[in-house]
Protein backbone atom coordinates (compact mmCIF):
# COMPACT_ATOMS: atom_id res chain seq x y z
CA UNK A 1 0.00 0.00 0.00
CA UNK A 2 2.78 2.42 0.96
CA UNK A 3 4.69 1.65 -2.27
CA UNK A 4 1.76 2.92 -4.35
CA UNK A 5 1.82 6.19 -2.45
CA UNK A 6 5.49 6.78 -3.20
CA UNK A 7 6.53 8.61 -6.39
CA UNK A 8 7.88 6.39 -9.16
CA UNK A 9 11.62 6.16 -9.73
CA UNK A 10 11.55 8.75 -12.53
CA UNK A 11 9.80 11.30 -10.31
CA UNK A 12 12.21 10.63 -7.46
CA UNK A 13 15.10 11.21 -9.82
CA UNK A 14 13.57 14.54 -10.89
CA UNK A 15 13.30 15.53 -7.23
CA UNK A 16 16.99 14.85 -6.74
CA UNK A 17 17.82 16.75 -9.94
CA UNK A 18 15.78 19.76 -8.76
CA UNK A 19 17.60 19.74 -5.42
CA UNK A 20 20.93 19.55 -7.25
CA UNK A 21 19.96 22.53 -9.42
CA UNK A 22 19.78 24.69 -6.30
CA UNK A 23 23.33 23.63 -5.46
CA UNK A 24 24.42 24.32 -9.06
CA UNK A 25 22.84 27.79 -8.97
CA UNK A 26 24.57 28.55 -5.69
CA UNK A 27 27.95 27.60 -7.12
CA UNK A 28 27.31 29.58 -10.29
CA UNK A 29 26.15 32.73 -8.48
CA UNK A 30 28.28 32.71 -5.33
CA UNK A 31 31.33 30.66 -6.22
CA UNK A 32 30.98 27.89 -3.64
CA UNK A 33 29.01 24.67 -3.41
CA UNK A 34 26.64 23.86 -0.59
CA UNK A 35 25.77 20.34 0.51
CA UNK A 36 22.97 18.74 2.51
CA UNK A 37 24.38 19.51 5.95
CA UNK A 38 22.70 21.59 8.64
CA UNK A 39 25.45 24.18 8.25
CA UNK A 40 24.61 24.51 4.56
CA UNK A 41 20.94 25.10 5.39
CA UNK A 42 21.96 28.13 7.48
CA UNK A 43 23.65 29.63 4.42
CA UNK A 44 20.98 28.49 1.95
CA UNK A 45 18.29 30.26 3.97
CA UNK A 46 20.17 33.53 3.52
CA UNK A 47 20.99 32.92 -0.14
CA UNK A 48 17.27 32.78 -0.88
CA UNK A 49 17.15 36.45 0.03
CA UNK A 50 20.37 37.30 -1.80
CA UNK A 51 19.40 35.63 -5.07
CA UNK A 52 15.78 34.53 -5.45
CA UNK A 53 14.29 37.79 -4.19
CA UNK A 54 15.86 39.42 -7.25
CA UNK A 55 14.09 37.01 -9.59
CA UNK A 56 10.44 37.11 -8.57
CA UNK A 57 9.28 36.02 -12.01
CA UNK A 58 10.82 32.60 -11.31
CA UNK A 59 8.83 32.10 -8.08
CA UNK A 60 7.40 28.64 -8.82
CA UNK A 61 10.63 27.26 -10.22
CA UNK A 62 12.49 28.59 -7.19
CA UNK A 63 9.91 27.05 -4.84
CA UNK A 64 10.44 23.63 -6.46
CA UNK A 65 14.26 23.87 -6.31
CA UNK A 66 14.27 25.08 -2.71
CA UNK A 67 11.58 22.64 -1.61
CA UNK A 68 13.32 19.65 -3.17
CA UNK A 69 16.61 20.72 -1.59
CA UNK A 70 14.96 21.10 1.82
CA UNK A 71 13.28 17.71 1.45
CA UNK A 72 16.50 15.93 0.48
CA UNK A 73 18.28 17.68 3.35
CA UNK A 74 15.61 16.46 5.81
CA UNK A 75 15.84 12.88 4.50
CA UNK A 76 19.66 12.93 4.62
CA UNK A 77 19.76 14.15 8.22
CA UNK A 78 16.55 12.97 9.86
CA UNK A 79 15.24 10.20 7.63
CA UNK A 80 11.95 10.05 5.78
CA UNK A 81 10.42 9.11 2.44
CA UNK A 82 8.98 11.19 -0.38
CA UNK A 83 5.30 10.62 -1.10
CA UNK A 84 3.37 10.96 -4.32
CA UNK A 85 2.11 14.44 -3.33
CA UNK A 86 5.69 15.70 -2.70
CA UNK A 87 5.33 15.54 1.04
CA UNK A 88 7.68 13.53 3.26
CA UNK A 89 6.60 11.01 5.88
CA UNK A 90 8.26 8.93 8.61
CA UNK A 91 10.65 11.73 9.57
CA UNK A 92 12.81 10.63 12.48
CA UNK A 93 10.91 7.33 12.64
CA UNK A 94 7.69 9.15 13.50
CA UNK A 95 4.42 9.32 11.58
CA UNK A 96 4.76 13.05 11.02
CA UNK A 97 4.18 14.32 7.46
CA UNK A 98 5.80 17.54 6.18
CA UNK A 99 5.57 19.36 2.86
CA UNK A 100 8.92 21.00 2.03
CA UNK A 101 7.75 22.51 -1.27
CA UNK A 102 4.86 24.25 0.49
CA UNK A 103 7.33 25.48 3.12
CA UNK A 104 9.60 26.83 0.35
CA UNK A 105 6.67 28.80 -1.11
CA UNK A 106 5.97 30.34 2.31
CA UNK A 107 9.65 31.22 2.70
CA UNK A 108 9.64 33.03 -0.64
CA UNK A 109 6.38 34.85 0.14
CA UNK A 110 6.97 35.76 3.79
CA UNK A 111 10.74 36.05 4.03
CA UNK A 112 12.68 35.13 7.15
CA UNK A 113 9.43 35.02 9.15
CA UNK A 114 9.15 31.56 7.57
CA UNK A 115 12.81 30.66 7.99
CA UNK A 116 13.84 27.22 6.74
CA UNK A 117 16.28 26.96 9.63
CA UNK A 118 13.57 27.51 12.25
CA UNK A 119 11.31 25.00 10.47
CA UNK A 120 14.03 22.34 10.34
CA UNK A 121 15.15 22.85 13.95
CA UNK A 122 11.58 22.55 15.23
CA UNK A 123 11.08 19.42 13.13
CA UNK A 124 14.31 17.88 14.43
CA UNK A 125 13.39 18.41 18.07
CA UNK A 126 9.83 17.15 17.52
CA UNK A 127 10.85 13.99 15.67
CA UNK A 128 14.18 13.02 17.26
CA UNK A 129 14.42 14.94 20.54
CA UNK A 130 17.85 16.15 19.46
CA UNK A 131 18.39 19.85 20.21
CA UNK A 132 21.82 20.17 18.59
CA UNK A 133 22.09 22.06 15.31
CA UNK A 134 24.77 23.12 12.81
CA UNK A 135 27.63 22.79 15.27
CA UNK A 136 30.45 23.22 12.72
CA UNK A 137 30.76 27.00 12.98
CA UNK A 138 34.01 27.00 10.99
CA UNK A 139 32.13 25.65 7.99
CA UNK A 140 29.49 28.40 8.25
CA UNK A 141 32.11 31.10 8.76
CA UNK A 142 34.06 29.89 5.72
CA UNK A 143 31.04 30.43 3.47
CA UNK A 144 30.30 33.80 5.06
CA UNK A 145 33.88 34.88 4.46
CA UNK A 146 33.54 34.00 0.78
CA UNK A 147 30.37 36.12 0.57
CA UNK A 148 32.16 39.06 2.20
CA UNK A 149 35.12 38.74 -0.14
CA UNK A 150 32.74 38.76 -3.09
CA UNK A 151 31.37 42.13 -2.00
CA UNK A 152 27.96 41.05 -0.71
CA UNK A 153 28.26 43.35 2.29
CA UNK A 154 28.20 46.37 0.01
CA UNK A 155 25.41 44.92 -2.13
CA UNK A 156 23.25 44.28 0.92
CA UNK A 157 23.97 47.74 2.27
CA UNK A 158 22.61 49.24 -0.95
CA UNK A 159 19.37 47.31 -0.49
CA UNK A 160 19.12 48.38 3.15
CA UNK A 161 19.48 52.06 2.22
CA UNK A 162 17.33 51.92 -0.93
CA UNK A 163 14.03 53.60 -0.05
CA UNK A 164 12.43 52.23 -3.24
CA UNK A 165 12.78 48.61 -2.08
CA UNK A 166 9.80 47.03 -0.29
CA UNK A 167 10.01 47.05 3.50
CA UNK A 168 10.36 43.26 3.83
CA UNK A 169 13.28 43.23 1.38
CA UNK A 170 15.10 45.92 3.35
CA UNK A 171 14.40 44.10 6.62
CA UNK A 172 15.80 40.82 5.34
CA UNK A 173 18.81 42.52 3.79
CA UNK A 174 19.53 44.29 7.09
CA UNK A 175 19.22 41.06 9.07
CA UNK A 176 21.58 39.16 6.76
CA UNK A 177 24.00 42.08 6.56
CA UNK A 178 24.35 42.01 10.34
CA UNK A 179 24.99 38.28 10.40
CA UNK A 180 27.40 38.40 7.48
CA UNK A 181 30.00 40.07 9.71
CA UNK A 182 31.25 42.70 7.25
CA UNK A 183 32.60 45.42 9.56
CA UNK A 184 33.39 47.76 6.65
CA UNK A 185 29.70 48.78 6.47
CA UNK A 186 29.50 49.92 10.10
CA UNK A 187 30.24 53.64 9.47
CA UNK A 188 27.48 53.82 6.85
CA UNK A 189 25.04 52.08 9.21
CA UNK A 190 25.82 54.48 12.06
CA UNK A 191 25.22 57.39 9.71
CA UNK A 192 21.94 55.78 8.61
CA UNK A 193 20.73 55.75 12.23
CA UNK A 194 20.30 59.52 11.90
CA UNK A 195 18.02 59.22 8.88
CA UNK A 196 14.26 58.91 9.34
CA UNK A 197 14.04 56.64 6.30
CA UNK A 198 16.80 54.19 7.24
CA UNK A 199 17.20 54.26 11.07
CA UNK A 200 14.94 51.23 11.52
CA UNK A 201 16.90 49.06 9.07
CA UNK A 202 20.30 50.24 10.29
CA UNK A 203 19.37 49.29 13.85
CA UNK A 204 18.46 45.77 12.65
CA UNK A 205 21.83 45.35 10.93
CA UNK A 206 23.79 46.73 13.90
CA UNK A 207 22.43 43.98 16.14
CA UNK A 208 24.80 41.64 14.34
CA UNK A 209 27.59 44.22 14.16
CA UNK A 210 27.72 45.71 17.69
CA UNK A 211 29.85 48.86 17.61
CA UNK A 212 30.39 51.21 20.58
CA UNK A 213 30.25 54.25 18.27
CA UNK A 214 26.60 53.42 17.65
CA UNK A 215 25.68 53.81 21.35
CA UNK A 216 24.72 57.50 21.38
CA UNK A 217 22.61 57.50 18.18
CA UNK A 218 20.83 54.33 19.36
CA UNK A 219 20.07 55.94 22.71
CA UNK A 220 18.60 58.97 20.93
CA UNK A 221 16.30 56.65 19.00
CA UNK A 222 14.82 54.93 22.07
CA UNK A 223 14.44 58.24 23.93
CA UNK A 224 13.16 60.54 21.19
CA UNK A 225 11.83 58.49 18.28
CA UNK A 226 8.07 57.93 18.49
CA UNK A 227 7.92 55.01 16.06
CA UNK A 228 7.53 51.75 18.01
CA UNK A 229 9.37 49.56 15.43
CA UNK A 230 12.38 51.91 15.48
CA UNK A 231 12.52 51.99 19.29
CA UNK A 232 12.29 48.18 19.40
CA UNK A 233 15.19 47.61 16.99
CA UNK A 234 17.30 50.29 18.68
CA UNK A 235 16.70 48.63 22.07
CA UNK A 236 17.74 45.24 20.68
CA UNK A 237 20.89 46.76 19.18
CA UNK A 238 21.73 48.32 22.57
CA UNK A 239 21.25 44.91 24.15
CA UNK A 240 23.86 43.45 21.81
CA UNK A 241 26.28 46.25 22.79
CA UNK A 242 26.00 45.09 26.42
CA UNK A 243 26.65 48.63 27.66
CA UNK A 244 25.25 49.18 31.17
CA UNK A 245 24.74 52.87 30.43
CA UNK A 246 21.62 51.86 28.48
CA UNK A 247 19.97 50.14 31.44
CA UNK A 248 18.13 53.13 32.93
CA UNK A 249 16.40 53.89 29.64
CA UNK A 250 15.66 50.22 28.93
CA UNK A 251 14.21 49.55 32.39
CA UNK A 252 12.06 52.67 31.99
CA UNK A 253 10.66 51.03 28.85
CA UNK A 254 9.23 48.25 31.05
CA UNK A 255 6.73 50.84 32.30
CA UNK A 256 5.63 51.80 28.79
CA UNK A 257 1.87 51.23 28.20
CA UNK A 258 2.73 49.27 25.04
CA UNK A 259 3.46 45.64 25.96
CA UNK A 260 5.40 45.13 22.74
CA UNK A 261 7.87 47.76 23.96
CA UNK A 262 7.99 45.97 27.34
CA UNK A 263 8.78 42.66 25.67
CA UNK A 264 11.71 43.84 23.58
CA UNK A 265 13.11 45.98 26.37
CA UNK A 266 13.17 42.87 28.57
CA UNK A 267 15.13 40.99 25.90
CA UNK A 268 17.68 43.81 25.68
CA UNK A 269 18.07 44.00 29.47
CA UNK A 270 18.58 40.25 29.61
CA UNK A 271 21.30 40.50 26.95
CA UNK A 272 23.18 43.16 28.94
CA UNK A 273 22.82 41.25 32.20
CA UNK A 274 25.11 41.78 35.16
CA UNK A 275 24.67 42.92 38.76
CA UNK A 276 23.28 46.36 37.91
CA UNK A 277 20.60 44.95 35.59
CA UNK A 278 19.65 42.33 38.19
CA UNK A 279 19.24 44.87 40.98
CA UNK A 280 17.17 47.21 38.83
CA UNK A 281 14.80 44.41 37.81
CA UNK A 282 14.51 43.21 41.41
CA UNK A 283 13.45 46.77 42.26
CA UNK A 284 10.66 46.43 39.70
CA UNK A 285 9.68 43.04 41.16
CA UNK A 286 9.61 44.55 44.64
CA UNK A 287 7.47 47.50 43.58
CA UNK A 288 10.03 50.24 44.27
CA UNK A 289 10.36 50.96 40.55
CA UNK A 290 7.51 51.00 37.98
CA UNK A 291 7.38 48.31 35.34
CA UNK A 292 5.29 45.46 33.93
CA UNK A 293 5.95 42.45 36.19
CA UNK A 294 5.51 39.89 33.40
CA UNK A 295 8.34 41.43 31.41
CA UNK A 296 10.46 42.07 34.49
CA UNK A 297 10.35 38.30 35.02
CA UNK A 298 11.28 37.81 31.35
CA UNK A 299 14.30 40.06 31.89
CA UNK A 300 15.36 37.86 34.83
CA UNK A 301 15.13 34.89 32.45
CA UNK A 302 17.68 36.56 30.19
CA UNK A 303 19.95 37.66 33.04
CA UNK A 304 19.91 34.07 34.36
CA UNK A 305 21.43 34.85 37.76
CA UNK A 306 20.86 32.53 40.72
CA UNK A 307 20.29 35.59 42.89
CA UNK A 308 16.95 36.05 41.11
CA UNK A 309 15.59 32.68 42.24
CA UNK A 310 13.82 33.91 45.43
CA UNK A 311 12.00 36.58 43.40
CA UNK A 312 11.06 34.00 40.75
CA UNK A 313 9.73 31.61 43.39
CA UNK A 314 7.57 34.41 44.80
CA UNK A 315 6.31 35.12 41.28
CA UNK A 316 5.22 31.46 40.96
CA UNK A 317 2.53 32.21 43.56
CA UNK A 318 1.28 35.38 41.89
CA UNK A 319 -2.46 35.73 41.34
CA UNK A 320 -1.60 36.97 37.87
CA UNK A 321 -1.60 33.98 35.53
CA UNK A 322 0.85 35.61 33.11
CA UNK A 323 3.36 36.29 35.89
CA UNK A 324 3.20 32.64 37.04
CA UNK A 325 3.72 31.51 33.45
CA UNK A 326 6.70 33.81 32.93
CA UNK A 327 8.30 32.67 36.19
CA UNK A 328 7.90 28.98 35.36
CA UNK A 329 9.45 29.58 31.96
CA UNK A 330 12.34 31.58 33.46
CA UNK A 331 13.25 28.81 35.89
CA UNK A 332 14.26 26.60 32.95
CA UNK A 333 17.10 29.07 32.43
CA UNK A 334 17.92 29.41 36.13
CA UNK A 335 17.32 25.84 37.40
CA UNK A 336 17.54 25.73 41.18
CA UNK A 337 16.39 23.11 43.70
CA UNK A 338 14.94 25.86 45.88
CA UNK A 339 12.15 26.24 43.31
CA UNK A 340 11.29 22.52 43.07
CA UNK A 341 8.50 22.52 45.68
CA UNK A 342 6.72 25.55 44.21
CA UNK A 343 7.03 24.16 40.68
CA UNK A 344 5.63 20.80 41.83
CA UNK A 345 2.63 22.69 43.19
CA UNK A 346 2.17 24.34 39.77
CA UNK A 347 1.82 20.93 38.10
CA UNK A 348 -1.81 21.25 39.25
CA UNK A 349 -2.28 24.84 38.05
CA UNK A 350 -5.59 25.42 36.20
CA UNK A 351 -3.61 26.77 33.23
CA UNK A 352 -2.28 23.89 31.11
CA UNK A 353 0.50 26.07 29.69
CA UNK A 354 1.79 26.71 33.23
CA UNK A 355 1.68 22.97 34.00
CA UNK A 356 3.82 22.31 30.92
CA UNK A 357 6.38 25.02 31.76
CA UNK A 358 6.60 23.86 35.38
CA UNK A 359 7.34 20.33 34.13
CA UNK A 360 10.15 21.61 31.90
CA UNK A 361 11.64 23.66 34.74
CA UNK A 362 11.56 20.62 37.03
CA UNK A 363 13.18 18.48 34.32
CA UNK A 364 16.02 20.98 34.12
CA UNK A 365 16.38 21.01 37.90
CA UNK A 366 16.40 17.22 38.02
CA UNK A 367 16.08 15.05 41.11
CA UNK A 368 15.01 11.53 42.02
CA UNK A 369 11.31 12.32 41.93
CA UNK A 370 11.09 14.05 38.54
CA UNK A 371 10.21 10.97 36.48
CA UNK A 372 7.44 10.05 38.94
CA UNK A 373 5.98 13.55 38.60
CA UNK A 374 6.14 13.39 34.81
CA UNK A 375 4.38 10.02 34.77
CA UNK A 376 1.67 11.64 36.83
CA UNK A 377 1.26 14.27 34.11
CA UNK A 378 0.74 11.46 31.60
CA UNK A 379 -2.78 11.24 33.07
CA UNK A 380 -3.51 14.94 32.54
CA UNK A 381 -6.84 15.83 30.92
CA UNK A 382 -5.11 17.96 28.26
CA UNK A 383 -3.45 16.07 25.40
CA UNK A 384 -0.70 18.65 24.91
CA UNK A 385 0.36 18.32 28.56
CA UNK A 386 0.57 14.54 28.18
CA UNK A 387 2.55 14.92 24.95
CA UNK A 388 5.14 17.22 26.57
CA UNK A 389 5.40 14.96 29.63
CA UNK A 390 6.07 11.98 27.39
CA UNK A 391 8.76 13.90 25.47
CA UNK A 392 10.47 14.99 28.70
CA UNK A 393 10.46 11.41 29.98
CA UNK A 394 12.06 10.18 26.76
CA UNK A 395 14.81 12.80 27.01
CA UNK A 396 15.53 12.04 30.66
CA UNK A 397 15.53 8.26 30.13
CA UNK A 398 18.06 8.69 27.30
CA UNK A 399 20.21 11.05 29.39
CA UNK A 400 19.52 13.95 27.01
CA UNK A 401 19.32 17.48 28.40
CA UNK A 402 15.75 18.62 27.72
CA UNK A 403 15.11 21.43 25.28
CA UNK A 404 13.73 24.69 26.60
CA UNK A 405 9.98 25.24 26.19
CA UNK A 406 9.34 28.83 25.25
Amino acid sequence: METKRQPDSRTQEKIKESAKKLLDLTQQKFGFRLDYSEEALVIADDLITLFFKQHREHFYTAAVFIGCYLGEMIINNLGGKWRYDFSIRKVGKTKVVVNPVHKAKKRLMNGLADSLVFFYRSLKVATTGDTSFAEDKKKINKWKKMLREDGWGGKLLKRVLNGKEPRYVREEAADILGRLGDTTVIPALIKALKSKDSAYYAAIALQGLPEKEAFEPLMKLIKHNRATPVRIQAALALGELKDERALDALVDMLADPDEIINHYASLAIGKIGGEKALNMILDVMGGSRPGNLVYAVSALEGIADKKSVPALIEALFSRNEEVREAAARALQFVPDKRAAQALTFLLKDPNSRIRILAAYALAHIGGDNIQVLLRGLMKDDVYLVRQHAERLLQWLEKGITPAKCV
